[in-house]
């Protein structure tokens, strides 16, 4: 009876012992599945916050339409003979400001090529800037339009581009503007040489009268 009482005990004993070992490593068996859980769930949400970012296009990503002409991309040419650029109005809200735009650097492109010319002479003075028409410009310099649409982003935008080619009439024509602005500065030169004689002149004739007339006053009698 005794043994049995004994044998009782010990598997009452046993049993506990088992249930006492296995409750903890279930408490921190789903202990660790939350926390597991929570690390994956903060790792997931950057990534769909990525995919939030990512799905709205960067204003940096251009995309433009296939008909564009290989020429746009062209560098500065010159042989020699021609020299050519491609100006471009880049990205514009609206197709009247990239006209504005490519009217703007059209003429600073075109001046840049005059003021070359200029520094290329002898200067006695700052030379003054040769004034340019943007119409002459447009109407003899531009051999090559372009007008088209440019993705930016999300944003479908306007581009223009023109073709300036400088052949060795039009350069004529500036070289001629600069011969002149050149005669303008001697005869300026000139004329301050000469106003400056006329100047003496005059002023020595005041100086050798007023001597003159003093020596012809008649002296005081005593």
């Amino acid at each position: 009876m005794q043994s049995q009482q004994s044998e009782y005990r010990w598997m009452t004993v046993a049993i506990a012992m088992v249930l006492l070992g296995a409750l903890p490593g279930s408490g921190l068996s789903n202990s660790h599945r939350c926390f597991a859980d929570d690390e994956v769930k903060a790792e997931l949400e950057p990534k769909e916050n990525e995919t939030a970012e990512l799905s709205v296009a960067p204003l940096s990503h251009l995309i433009y339409p296939d008909d564009r002409p290989g020429w746009i991309d062209e560098p500065i040419a010159n042989d020699g003979k021609d020299y050519s650029l491609v100006v471009t109005s880049g990205p514009s809200s609206s197709i009247e400001e990239a006209d504005e735009l490519i009217g703007v650097y059209a003429r600073g492109a075109v001046q840049s090529y005059v003021d070359e010319l200029v520094s290329e002479q002898e200067w006695a003075t700052e030379p003054e800037m040769i004034p340019l028409d943007i119409n002459w410009i447009r109407d003899e310099l531009v051999v090559r339009r372009y007008e088209g649409v440019v993705q930016v982003g999300d944003e479908q935008q306007f581009e223009k581009a023109i073709l300036i080619r400088i052949e060795p009439d039009d350069k004529k024509v500036f070289e001629t503007a600069i011969a002149d602005m050149k005669l303008k500065e001697r005869l300026a030169a000139t004329g301050i040489v000469i106003l400056g004689g006329f100047s003496l002149l005059v002023g020595g004739s005041i100086v050798l009268g007023g001597l003159a007339s003093r020596q012809k006053q008649p002296t005081a009698a005593v």
